[in-house]
């Protein structure tokens, strides 16, 4: 699956077996990985010292948690774009919409289907971000 233009990509997710996974994903599809990392606080410095055009981080992690390290990105101008993903979301409080509000260009809700995956990216490279509530994305 070619990507029409390829995205940087920063992965971030706290279990290793997923960021593998995502990782994979990402450059099956075309695109470049250019780093991950493992919470919140490594993430902003990774997205600060690569630059992704993308980040794809989990909600729930160690240190900073994945919605406060996308609104410091986000404010610093790091990423263009950030796709949230989580299972248990809810256990903490939040909702689909309140993170689309706070800025994630989209949520996956794990476990994904990779497919879900694919569709973004294939979105973000042809035109930019999806821009339907529904399927969890920004308007």
């Amino acid at each position: 699956m070619p990507a029409t233009r390829r995205l940087r990509i920063l992965v971030v997710d706290d279990q290793e077996a997923v960021c593998e996974v995502v990782s994979d994903t990402v450059r099956f599809a075309g695109h470049d990985v250019v780093g991950t990392a493992r919470d919140g606080v490594e993430a902003i410095e990774r997205a600060e010292q690569l630059r992704p055009e993308v980040v794809i981080m989990d909600v729930s992690m160690p240190r900073k948690n994945g919605v406060d390290a996308m609104k410091v990105m986000l404010e610093a101008g790091t990423v263009r774009h950030v796709a949230l993903m989580s299972g248990e979301y809810r256990s903490l409080g939040l909702t689909r919409e309140e993170m689309l509000r706070n800025g994630a260009a989209a949520f996956l809700e794990k476990p994904f289907n990779v497919s879900q995956l694919f569709d973004l990216l294939r979105q973000w490279s042809e035109q930019g971000p999806a821009r339907a509530i529904e399927d969890g994305t920004r308007t």
